[in-house]
């Protein structure tokens, strides 16, 4: 689904609905529920782009349940954590 996504995205033809993005947001959600290294992928992007992260957090308001929860799990907090830790230890 998100490689269709991918593919459909550049095609110039009018759709009802950005058929390309509903189908990239479904990959990304049912692959961040089963791939670890994909999600942990998606928590270093937020963590990168802090544009990226407060766009997601903005949109997964609005979301159904089950995003929140997807949207919970790729929160960058945890790598933040880890550098501010090798930032303490660097310091002593």
């Amino acid at each position: 689904m998100l490689g269709s996504g991918a593919v459909l995205l550049p095609l110039p033809f009018p759709m009802p609905i950005p058929v390309a993005f509903v189908l990239m947001l479904t990959g990304t959600a049912i692959l961040t529920a089963h791939s670890r290294r994909f999600r942990h992928g998606v928590q270093f992007a937020r963590h990168r782009y802090g544009w990226l992260s407060k766009s997601v957090e903005t949109l997964g308001t609005r979301a159904p349940a089950g995003v929140r929860k997807a949207l919970r799990r790729t929160r960058p907090a945890l790598i933040e954590r880890h550098a501010r830790r090798r930032a303490a230890r660097a310091g002593i």
